[in-house]
């Protein structure tokens, strides 16, 4: 009789939970986007896909590499992402005692971008602020910044000393915002924070330190960095608002949004033991990390179930936990300011998250199917 009682209350609790996540998909469903852009051109690693997922909430195609496309086919929107891709000029990391990387920086990017952009004004359209094709763009910088803190930190940077050169990348990514309005007539730009590096298995091996791990495992003092780069990234895209109060400036808080992927980990399909190992790793304990030995490289193994890991090869995140983020910044309020002005839900994140709500109803539907058969 007792166990009866229970199966049953059981049951009511799945029936609820089913008609609920039903209802809530049929309601996301039914709202609409509008976008406003036209194209998109994206700056930053090109080993990241952010951008891509960007294009596809906001419904436009995604930005093809600039070099597999010419000057015609720039009012389409470019990608102008480099591996590898710093902020900083070599001299920066010389006067502060680091070798200067092999990649180009972003400013190379932009300088690239405005060649492509007055090649192609001459032909089509008004040059400077008048033109018509960059103020119907969406600009997007994805984690400026991010690979200058790790090119730092693998030369053997402290976090304090990482810490002092924040303010002068930060001033640099905010000459390049400048540059984008003033040359090329920006009208509407999206600036991506970067994500707690303090929850990357790559920066946690390189700080192994026990006393310093908070309670969703990730690296403290790590964290605290990330965070003093995005505040001071966020003070420069305050004070570009003032300056430029024409120009929409938007602020990706990539940092916030991760946390939330974290926090809802099970939920979304990732495992808990998997949470700080590097699917793609050496095989090292206990982040399948290792500094010397890379993803690709010989006797480098991959996990056999990707999709429940967040993190590809330490430095990245699989492509689905990308997708969670990205479903994440654009569908919970108070991750992006101000928001992107395409309605309260944006037609592909909504249709992603569909697809994952019923296969979860599946999952669920397969539980009552048990329970009635016990």
């Amino acid at each position: 009789m007792a166990a009866s009682v229970c199966i049953s209350h059981h049951l009511v609790v799945l029936v609820l939970l089913f008609s609920c996540l039903v209802v809530v998909s049929s309601f996301s469903l039914a709202k609409e986007a509008v976008c406003p852009f036209n194209s998109i051109y994206s700056f930053g690693d090109s080993s990241s896909s952010a951008a891509d997922h960007v294009a596809a909430t906001l419904s436009l195609p995604s930005p093809q590499p600039y070099t597999q496309r010419g000057t015609e086919f720039f009012e389409s929107g470019l990608s102008f992402a480099t591996p590898g891709a710093t902020i900083m000029k070599p001299f920066f990391f010389l006067k502060n005692g680091i070798p200067p990387p092999p990649q180009s920086h972003d400013l190379s990017q932009i300088s690239t971008f405005m060649k492509f952009f007055y090649e192609d004004c001459f032909s089509f359209h008004d040059c400077g602020r008048n033109n018509k094709v960059i103020p119907k763009a969406l600009i997007f910088m994805d984690q400026p910044g991010i690979n200058d803190y790790k090119h730092a930190f693998l030369h053997g940077k402290s976090i304090s000393e990482a810490s002092h050169l924040a303010p002068e990348v930060v001033e640099t990514i905010k000459n390049s915002i400048e540059r984008l309005i003033n040359e090329a007539g920006a009208k509407t730009l999206m600036i991506s924070g970067i994500l707690p590096m303090g929850c990357f298995p790559s920066f946690r091996t390189l700080f192994p330190e026990g006393d310093s791990i908070g309670k969703n495992r990730c690296h403290r003092g790590l964290n605290m960095f990330s965070k003093l780069h995005n505040d001071h990234l966020w003070q420069a895209i305050l004070e570009l608002r003032l300056k430029y109060p024409d120009v929409h400036i938007i602020y990706a808080d990539y940092y916030k949004a991760f946390i939330a992927v974290l926090k809802n980990h099970a939920f979304l399909g990732f495992k808990t033991n998997n949470l700080m190992k590097a699917c793609c790793g050496s095989g090292n304990a206990p982040f399948n990390f290792d500094v010397q030995k890379k993803c690709g490289e010989e006797g480098v193994a991959v996990c056999s179930d990707r999709a429940s890991y967040l993190h590809w090869d330490g430095f990245r995140l699989t492509p689905e936990a990308l997708e969670n983020l990205m479903d994440t910044l654009f569908s919970k309020k108070g991750f992006v300011f101000p928001e992107l002005k395409v309605g309260e839900e944006t037609s592909a994140a909504v249709t992603r998250r569909h697809f994952r709500i019923h296969a979860r109803v599946g999952d669920i539907s397969s539980v009552i199917r048990h329970l009635l058969f016990v």
